[in-house]
């Protein structure tokens, strides 16, 4: 099956290939992998909650216990229908589990895993990748056409329209997380029920202050070097309830950003050009902040600051109970590196 795209999870959800046992789903953008995982679910179990035919699993039970997997893909339900082995979090657990069963996945179960972000080639991601009956798909960032589609479909839902000027500041204050997206407009929507037409004085009023800002206010504070800033925001979305392991996604989905810009400034074209033309767009206010991050930060020192998120995942997955000081840890640590850099690059020019 390999390499899967969206269009193949949405014929498979109109229509279940029975050989395709298990399907991992990945990316920095949580928010559309967690809604990808729900839609295959439902497409096959008819419900999330299910207690019959949806079985949530933990990636550390797999650990403990990798045979567990083919116990409960191969179980039958009790009520009848089609049963979903659900694992949240996928990690090494799965990735010995699965190895040794789909290699001759018998049961009827259809297994969805959901992973951060993978990079190609990883152990759990090649497994899938390269399993005949299995499946591997990336959810990355929103393309301005996604993020237009999406602000078109949530509002109809709520017969509203949207102003031009009020769609391109929407557009553009929209991050590249789906759940966060669908949040900010439906909080839009309520805001604006009943009056037909969404304008730009209702974008800024309703989407000018979330968690989403504050956490795009820690991310530029990292990568700027902003070391109190950084602390202080971090806090904040602790606080407020944010989860550390979508904290430290942002983070590792805003290095791969950077990495593609990186990649147009690394042939000579000016930053400042790059963060203009980039889509999705940067939202106009953090523009100044992404040219001050690219000249900080080179592919070498980005392509670290992803080694470093990766472990900090890894180790909060293995010490949950610790994952906010060891992500509070590696967010320092990267904006102590910035400092370090923004300093030497002032002594040379």
């Amino acid at each position: 099956m390999a390499i899967l795209k969206p269009a193949q999870i949405e014929q498979f959800i109109r229509s279940r290939d029975p050989g395709l046992k298990a399907i991992l789903i990945f990316g920095p953008d949580t928010g559309r992998v967690r809604e990808t995982a729900i839609k295959l679910v439902e497409a096959v179990a008819k419900s999330r909650d299910d207690p019959f035919n949806v079985v949530h699993l933990e990636d550390d039970a797999l650990v403990k216990d990798p045979a567990l997997l083919a116990d409960e893909a191969q179980s039958i339900s009790l009520m009848g229908g089609d049963r979903v082995v659900w694992i949240r979090d996928a990690g090494n657990g799965l990735f010995n589990a699965a190895k040794s069963y789909l290699e001759h996945a018998s049961g009827d179960a259809l297994i969805v895993a959901e992973a951060g972000n993978l990079r190609k080639g990883t152990g759990i991601r090649a497994l899938f990748e390269k399993a005949k009956n299995a499946g591997a798909l990336a959810c990355y960032e929103d393309t301005i056409r996604d993020i237009h589609g999406l602000i078109d479909e949530e509002l109809a839902k709520h017969d509203l329209t949207i102003a031009q000027d009020a769609r391109m500041a929407l557009a553009a204050a929209l991050g590249g997380d789906r759940a966060l997206s669908r949040s900010e407009l439906e909080k839009l929507a309520l805001y604006c029920r009943g009056q037909g037409q969404v304008q730009l004085h209702d974008v800024e009023a309703v989407c000018g202050d979330s968690s989403a800002l504050t956490l795009d206010d820690m991310l530029d504070a990292v990568f700027t070097g902003d070391l109190a800033v950084a602390d202080a925001r971090f806090d904040r979305l602790v606080q407020s309830g944010f989860a550390v392991a979508s904290v430290i996604t942002a983070a590792s989905g805003h290095v791969l950003r950077l990495q593609r810009m990186a990649l147009e400034t690394d042939t000579g074209r000016p930053a400042r050009q790059v963060v203009d033309a980039v889509r999705p767009p940067v939202f106009w206010k953090r523009k100044d902040s992404f040219v001050q991050q690219l000249s900080i930060w080179g592919a070498d020192a980005l392509e670290s600051a992803a080694l470093t998120l990766s472990q900090a995942e890894l180790q909060t997955r293995e010490f949950a109970t610790l994952s906010p000081s060891i992500a509070n840890r590696a967010l320092i640590s990267l904006s102590r590196r910035a400092q370090v850099m923004r300093g030497n690059s002032s002594l040379h020019r």
